[in-house]
């Protein structure tokens, strides 16, 4: 009998159409009709609305079986609590059911066991589980980049708006619009969506200073169907625009934003004939004030400086060392001085005298606020690159301040980079210009480009020299990535005739001491005015300085262009263009809002014009 019965069976299946897809969860299919004569339930299936949904809000639940015709109905136990969110189920034909939510329950996952329930029914059931959350948020919107954009991003015609959750919207250009300064004849020409990205294409020019960008999207709303209406977007649009006129002129200059907001900028070197307290290197500082847009003269520094490094310490104080220059007269001297800046009392104090003349050196502020002082070059012809390095205890007291010596490089240097890794508790000196002297000749030195990288070792004041190899440069830049390794790109080879830019970027890891090759520059850039600042959440932007365009690199010329560095997209690619094509200036980083402000510098002629590049 059981034989006949299986044949049974396997006949009919045989001569049943079934096809793929619900076949099987049909209560009246072959499928069913078949498990069924073998003694098995068929299988219920639940098809569920969605997995989320508001306070008071309601899903639905589409099934294969009735359960209209069981006295308690179609029941849905939820794991582990004892207060179900769930206030009401209500049947709306045989087969989809209404789950209404308790208004008071307006947050939380939850998990409704299917397995356990129904197999007190003898019942098979698919899935056995399913988990929803109640959601009272509404969507929100960020541009993939952060909350700043360069202006070409605008000129290049898109821009990917991410959402935080899965978002239901019909992405009509009627749901979309653009104000704020920033917009000019700029439209949304389409509108590309998925689940979780938002893909604007424009057609237009955006207003050529940047400014904010404000994106309105009507009646976007998650699957829970929480929405805030209409949506509003603000972006900063970043562009060069110009600056005021400083008051003095100048190139080799310093510039640092203090922590009260204001914007300092310092010595360097002035135009030709011009004269202060004796001589064209200059004391002189002016304040760059943001709500008049002008330049102020500031304290002069105690010495005349150019080449010439400045840091800010933790405190807030901006100490200041060596150089070329002087107090008042017509001579430059090599300085060993040092000062600080008291942005309380607004006074310059002059500090501890270094060991050793230099200008070209390097100046890092270690974690329990001394400064490092690395390397530079003698300014006495001919001239020797320096390789000694010391430590600047700092105090409250600029008089009670102290040196230490803490010995020499491996390869003395100056136009050099280097950088604080704190997970690596060490600070790395990249690269740089070695000259050697031969003779006592002015001219009778050899400058090189070196591929040496060197490392002080914070806890026991100790130098090292990495088995790491650059590509050899110098006057080149680094920055510190988010997972702590270093990014190395920029400069050049060599020097007079010969010298070639170095377009290959490397990146360089700290911990393990290895260094690896990444994507080359657009443009080889040495000397330029170090205007490398972070804006939305990992980009840099690079300006300036000068590209050598000949074999023997006997031509050069100033570079107007500007390129970004994204550290998610890991690649470098042309953004906005400077409006001077300047080189040997300094910057300003504005570190409270992002951008800044590049300065003087040289297109022939020292120059004192200003631009900035931000969005305000």
């Amino acid at each position: 009998m059981a034989k006949t019965k299986i044949l049974f069976l396997i006949a009919l299946f045989v001569s049943c159409k079934i096809g793929t897809g619900k076949n099987l969860f049909d209560p009246n299919s072959p499928a069913s009709l078949g498990l069924l004569l073998l003694g098995s339930e068929p299988v219920v299936t639940m098809e569920f609305s969605t997995n989320r949904v508001q306070p008071g809000g309601v899903m639905y639940v589409s099934t294969n079986h009735d359960f209209t015709t069981k006295t308690e109905g179609l029941k849905l136990p939820i794991s582990g609590i004892s207060d179900s969110p769930i206030s009401k189920i209500i049947p709306r034909s045989k087969y989809l059911y209404e789950i209404r939510m308790k208004p008071s329950v307006t947050t939380g996952r939850f998990r409704i066991n299917l397995k356990d329930y129904y197999l007190n029914e003898s019942l098979q059931v698919n899935p056995e589980s399913f988990e929803f959350e109640i959601d009272s948020e509404p969507p929100i919107l960020e541009l993939r980049t952060g909350n700043g954009i360069d202006i070409s991003e605008l000129e290049s015609g898109f821009l990917d708006i991410v959402a935080n959750e899965d978002i239901v919207w019909d992405g009509n250009l009627s749901q979309v619009g653009l104000s704020g300064t920033a917009k000019n004849t700029l439209v949304v020409s389409d509108v590309i969506t998925s689940e979780r990205n938002i893909r604007l294409l424009f057609a237009g020019n955006p207003n050529s200073n940047g400014g904010i960008l404000t994106i309105s999207f009507a009646d976007i709303k998650d699957k829970a169907s929480n929405s805030q209406g209409t949506l509003m977007l603000p972006i900063n649009v970043y562009a060069f625009k110009s600056g005021p006129n400083l008051n003095v002129a100048r190139r080799s200059c310093v510039g640092v934003e203090l922590d009260d907001g204001r914007r300092l900028v310092l010595g360097g070197r002035a135009k030709k004939d011009v004269m202060i307290n004796g001589n064209g290197t200059l004391s002189h500082a002016e304040f760059y004030d943001s709500v008049s847009k002008k330049f102020v003269q500031g304290p002069d520094m105690v010495y005349r400086r150019q080449e010439f490094d400045a840091v800010k310490l933790l405190d807030g104080r901006i100490f200041v060392s060596a150089g070329l220059g002087g107090k008042i007269g017509p001579s430059n001297d090599a300085l060993t001085s040092t000062e600080v800046f008291d942005p309380i009392s607004n006074t310059w104090t002059e500090g501890p005298q270094l060991a050793d003349p230099r200008l070209f050196h390097k100046m890092t502020v270690l974690p329990n606020g001394d400064v490092l002082v690395v390397g530079g070059l003698s300014p006495y012809k001919p001239i020797q690159s320096v390789g000694s390095v010391e430590l600047v205890h700092i105090t409250n007291n600029p008089a009670t301040m102290t040196v230490e010596p803490i010995g020499n490089l491996s390869d003395s240097r100056g136009k050099h980079t280097q950088i604080l890794s704190h997970e690596a508790g060490k600070v790395i000196i990249f690269g740089g210009e070695r000259s050697d002297v031969f003779g006592p000749l002015t001219n009778d030195f050899t400058p090189n480009a070196l591929e040496t990288i060197e490392i002080y070792d914070i806890n026991t004041k100790t130098l090292s020299k990495s088995t790491a190899k650059l590509y050899k440069r110098f006057n080149h830049f680094v920055h510190r990535l988010k997972n702590g390794e270093i990014l190395i790109f920029g400069g050049v080879n060599s020097r007079f005739d010969n010298a070639q830019p170095v377009l290959r970027a490397q990146i360089y890891n700290p911990i393990t001491d290895t260094i690896r090759d990444h994507k080359n520059l657009l443009f080889g850039r040495e000397w330029g005015s170090s205007f490398i600042f972070p804006y939305g959440k990992d980009q840099l932007i690079v300006a300036g300085g000068l590209e050598y365009r000949t074999v023997n690199g006997s031509t050069f010329d100033s570079i107007h262009d500007t390129e970004s560095w994204s550290e998610s997209n890991n690649r470098f690619y042309m953004t906005s263009r400077s409006l001077n094509a300047r080189w040997d200036g300094c910057d300003i980083r504005y570190n409270s809002v992002g951008g800044g402000m590049i300065l003087g510098g040289r297109i022939g002629d020292i120059l004192g014009n200003t631009e900035e590049y931000s969005f305000e």
